[in-house]
């Protein structure tokens, strides 16, 4: 297999006009992430000994766990999914026959700003319990659920955009378009699985394990969507330090089509199996292994060493994108190895999905360094505090999910629960938790900081 040249110009012409609506899609993301932060205080908080015990921290806990998960991951993900699929379908200076489509876009921001609003609130319902199933916890509120068919129905449109839109697309070319278009289509999986396990579920299962079973398949393909758009990021953020990187076009597109080929086979479990089955939770467990693990790990062979012999990239204009790329991968490895040390239900496991999906993050905060300048705004990815930012934000959250799966792994503190569940821990255990609490801290300010250096950019007195 050839290496073919693969210049930076294909991924991103230097004359190419970026529409405004991909940006308000980066700043709703942004949002997402500064509102996030507040409740992860009350979640470091709640899981420091000495305050842990507290009342207002224990009632607080999994209604702050909820929105904060939602937030940083849910909210943050989808809109800078949304933010990709925006740059790939412009609308500027298109004929359409039909006036009505271009409102797609906009009508779906206007309803994912009112889904994160309406979930950001609702924790003041007094009668709302956190329930903690995976992928999207949900608060037994009125206001949530609102909040949660809002933002879907935002998704939606912005997928139907695309799809409208897609041939009209001058940004990308080649194997990132490629990339991005094998997004949307994982996108409409996503949407069956959810619908189809809605359809399916038993009516007398209800609480905590009805929410497992109607999120675990779409939950599983969802993440198909965030390791494709974190390949994205990651070949452009290399591209974008070196120029002259190099890999095969052929092995690009195996990469790319990995996650729509294994997405394509969602709908097979819901015809071998019954939804409750370990049949059917083993289906989309082993594919989130192929499609979330294999092609980042083989693209991580050809991008670490070259990032490596970029490391003089540190002093110069793009030393922001430098240091996310390497905490981005550095994090979503690290994750991968935490990944087979699960025993159980610990916090082992949060500790592999904070390490992945912090992993993501990085790259997508690298690429809204990169993007704030095509979008018009100053240049950002040179600053000292851009350059600290994703290592501040890095390491705090090393130090979180080490101190997790320290005290999961020898079983002192179980998952999503403060104080370790009311048991008694021993000192080692204690002194993991409060490592692990000033890691979330250090974590805390890292994300912070970037919604600071992109207010910087936005805001500043010297925007272009």
């Amino acid at each position: 297999m050839t290496n073919s040249h693969f210049p930076l110009a294909q991924l991103f012409p230097e004359n190419s006009s970026l529409p405004k609506a991909a940006f308000r899609w980066l700043m709703i993301g942004v949002w997402s992430l500064a509102v996030a932060g507040i409740f992860a205080v009350i979640l470091v908080v709640a899981r420091t000994p000495g305050f842990c015990g507290m009342p207002f921290f224990l009632k607080l806990f999994h209604e702050a766990l909820v929105v904060h998960v939602d937030l940083s991951v849910l909210v943050w993900f989808l809109s800078i999914a949304c933010m990709f699929l925006s740059l790939a379908s412009p609308v500027s200076g298109v004929n359409t026959k039909n006036a009505l489509l271009s409102y797609l876009n906009p009508a779906g921001q206007l309803c994912f700003v009112g889904g994160m609003f309406f979930i950001a609130v609702s924790p003041v319902d007094p009668k709302g319990e956190g329930i903690m199933s995976n992928y999207i916890p949900v608060i037994m509120s009125p206001l949530f659920f609102f909040g949660l068919s809002l933002l879907l129905c935002g998704v939606g449109l912005m997928i139907a955009h695309f799809f409208a839109y897609k041939k009209y697309n001058q940004v990308f070319s080649g194997p990132v378009k490629f990339g991005i278009y094998g997004s949307a289509i994982i996108s409409l999986f996503v949407i069956f699985a959810f619908f189809w396990s809605y359809h399916l579920l038993p009516p007398e299962i209800d609480g905590q394990q009805y929410y497992e079973m109607l999120f675990w398949g779409g939950g599983h393909v969802l993440q198909f969507v965030h390791t494709q758009l974190l390949l994205v990021c990651w070949l452009w953020l290399m591209m974008a330090l070196n120029p002259e990187f190099t890999i095969s076009r052929k092995l690009l597109y195996i990469l790319f089509s990995i996650g729509p080929i294994v997405a394509i086979a969602t709908p097979i479990p819901y015809f071998l199996y019954d939804i409750t089955s370990p049949g059917y939770r083993a289906f989309f467990t082993d594919g989130m292994i192929i499609a979330g693990g294999i092609a980042p790990l083989v693209f991580a062979v050809f991008i670490i060493p070259a990032l490596w012999k970029k490391r003089s990239a540190r002093k110069g204009r793009n030393r922001a994108l430098w240091s996310s790329l390497f905490m981005s991968l550095l994090l979503f490895v690290y994750g991968g190895f935490l990944a087979g040390l699960i025993q159980g239900q610990n916090v082992v496991i949060p500790a592999h999905y904070h390490g992945s999906i912090v992993g993501v993050t990085l790259a997508f905060m690298g690429i809204s360094y990169l993007l704030l300048e095509r979008f018009g705004y100053n240049n950002i990815a040179s600053l000292r505090l851009a350059y600290w930012q994703p290592i501040v934000y890095g390491v705090g959250q090393i130090m979180h999910i080490s101190g997790l799966a320290y005290s999961g792994g020898y079983g002192g503190l179980q998952r999503k629960t403060p104080c370790g569940g009311g048991i008694e821990l021993a000192p080692d255990i204690k002194a993991a938790m409060g490592f692990m609490g000033m890691g979330g801290l250090l974590a805390i300010i890292g994300g912070l900081l970037f919604v600071v250096v992109v207010g910087k950019a936005v805001y500043g007195k010297n925007r272009i």
